[in-house]
């Protein structure tokens, strides 16, 4: 039976209304590829929102002033300014990059509401490029860095910040790569890497997976990258968690110490020892009465693993040490004359200019 017009046109819309209806009370049911793709895109962009929404209302602006005296009034003036993440809603405890608030007299966090407010300096850490702020403000909302090891290459990330304090912002990408290091940026790298727009307006934000799990710290790129896209980096939140716990117990980082000094060697130098394992750093020098001398360790220790952490190059051994307490016992894995050893060592507090 052939229908009217008009009646074609009445049946068309109930079943688009039907349809707009079913969309509302159940999840899209693709019926053809397109359909999938589309399906899919409307999950992801679902996820963005959801983080967004829990996530934005702990990132914070961060401003970092001097302070001097002019005919008599004290006055300030702005040395920087970058983004932060409330940690802590309870003690007020905002992170952010370390040199968003270097040299600064006074540092003030803007709330997500726009309020302003004086934050006290808890402590800073050069080394990693952290700082720890607190706000006495009730009623803030937190997001608590993630209790995972890692992120995981080629999931996907938010980089949030709160620039010029207009506001929060979201950027999108996946994580491109894990243990980045040798950038000029701090002294102990080992960097998330992400193509998520990161730029010093957002640095010192946090780096949010889709779970909505603080996975990282946004910081700026390195000089030598200045200017680059795609090249984003955030500190992992393993080393996040370390740095800001030592800062609100100590109000500064106490980093374990081993005593020796390294000599890298290449594949070739290796093979020529016999040695078939994947670690690339020595034992170069071993320093008197230091942790590593009173264990036994000797110069031409290769050293595979410290407390059960795989070590393949110097910054992977520099950050095992590192981010050990002072007074720990760990494992030190060592290849020496052809076998494998296993050295316990009672790890020193690092001195001031020392080696590892």
């Amino acid at each position: 039976m052939k229908l009217k017009p008009s009646l074609q046109f009445a049946l068309l819309a109930g079943l688009l209304s039907a349809g707009f209806e079913a969309g509302r009370r159940v999840s899209f049911a693709p019926s053809t590829p397109d359909d999938v793709v589309v399906a899919n895109a409307l999950e992801v962009s679902e996820a963005f929102h959801r983080v967004s929404d829990r996530v934005g209302p702990s990132v914070v602006s961060v401003l970092a002033y001097d302070t001097y005296t002019r005919s008599g009034q004290k006055s300030m003036r702005q040395l920087q300014q970058g983004s932060g993440v409330v940690v802590d809603s309870g003690d007020g405890v905002v992170v952010t990059n370390r040199h968003v608030v270097a040299g600064a007299d006074e540092c003030w966090v803007a709330l997500a509401d726009g309020s302003r407010h004086r934050a006290e300096m808890v402590g800073t850490d050069q080394a990693s490029d952290l700082a720890v702020l607190r706000v006495d403000v009730k009623g803030l909302t937190a997001t608590p860095i993630s209790d995972q090891d890692e992120a995981r290459v080629g999931e996907w990330v938010l980089a949030f910040g709160n620039p010029l304090e207009i506001g929060h912002t979201v950027t999108a990408g996946i994580v491109s790569g894990l243990g980045r290091s040798r950038l000029g940026i701090a002294e102990y790298e080992d960097f998330i890497q992400t193509d998520a727009a990161i730029n010093p307006g957002n640095s010192g934000g946090p780096l949010v997976n889709l779970e909505g799990r603080v996975v990282g710290i946004n910081t700026a790129v390195g000089p030598q990258l200045n200017g680059s896209q795609g090249l984003g980096f955030a500190i992992p939140a393993r080393i996040v968690r370390f740095v800001v716990g030592q800062l609100l117990e100590h109000g500064e980082v106490r980093r374990g110490w081993l005593g020796i000094s390294i000599l890298p060697f290449s594949p070739d130098q290796a093979r020529s020892v016999g040695f078939r394992g994947s670690s690339r750093v020595s034992i170069e020098r071993v320093y008197d009465d230091g942790p590593a001398r009173r264990a036994g360790l000797r110069s031409g220790d290769v050293i595979q693993s410290i407390g059960g952490r795989t070590v393949v190059d110097t910054p992977d051994l520099m950050n095992a040490i590192a981010e050990i307490h002072p007074g720990t016992e760990v494992d030190v894995s060592v290849w020496r004359d052809g076998r494998d050893v296993h050295v316990p060592v009672r790890l020193a507090e690092r001195p001031a200019d020392a080696g590892r």
